[in-house]
């Protein structure tokens, strides 16, 4: 590529055609008397035109057929695809994945621990047992003798817990 010399530029490169600038005046002055003397655009609408533009419009519309409709998406694939996603969404509400909880794994002594460092309340105890489990006839069978009970008195309470105000 060559190297441009613009410093080397004599000419600006636009021309004027000879004589333009004596004889712009009088160019200017004949085509603002052109355009005073031409009084119509030459544009011309028929005279009943807007009258009958109506009816006209009407019949047009009137002569269009309705074409048929295609939908997007076939019936049978609407019904397809919303019983699959109402399968789904039953599959998860009758919670068919949800696993059953054991008990069996846990370890006494840890439960044990937690009741007795965790502070619970006579109610909050209350709600861990079913009512079926303190049935009245499991405690007839249970003999207990003066001395357990004296020594189970002495062991686990004091003698203020014994005394009411």
């Amino acid at each position: 590529m060559k190297k441009s010399k613009i410093h080397n530029i004599t000419n600006s490169g636009f021309k004027t055609p000879d004589n333009y600038f004596s004889n712009l005046e009088d160019s200017i002055i004949s085509n603002t008397l052109l355009k005073e003397k031409i009084k119509e655009t030459g544009f011309k609408v028929p005279d009943t035109y807007f009258d009958t533009l109506e009816n006209t419009l009407l019949n047009k519309l009137q002569e269009n057929k309705k074409s048929k409709v295609f939908s997007l998406f076939s019936k049978r694939t609407i019904v397809t695809v919303t019983s699959v996603a109402a399968a789904i969404v039953l599959m998860f509400n009758l919670s068919v994945f949800e696993s059953k909880s054991s008990y069996d794994s846990l370890d006494i002594e840890a439960v044990e621990n937690y009741i007795l460092n965790e502070n619970l309340d006579d109610e909050e105890l209350a709600s861990l047992f079913n009512n079926t489990d303190f049935i009245d006839e499991s405690f007839y069978d249970i003999d207990f003798s003066d001395e357990t009970i004296q020594d189970y008195i002495n062991d686990n309470l004091e003698l203020n817990d014994l005394y009411t105000d």
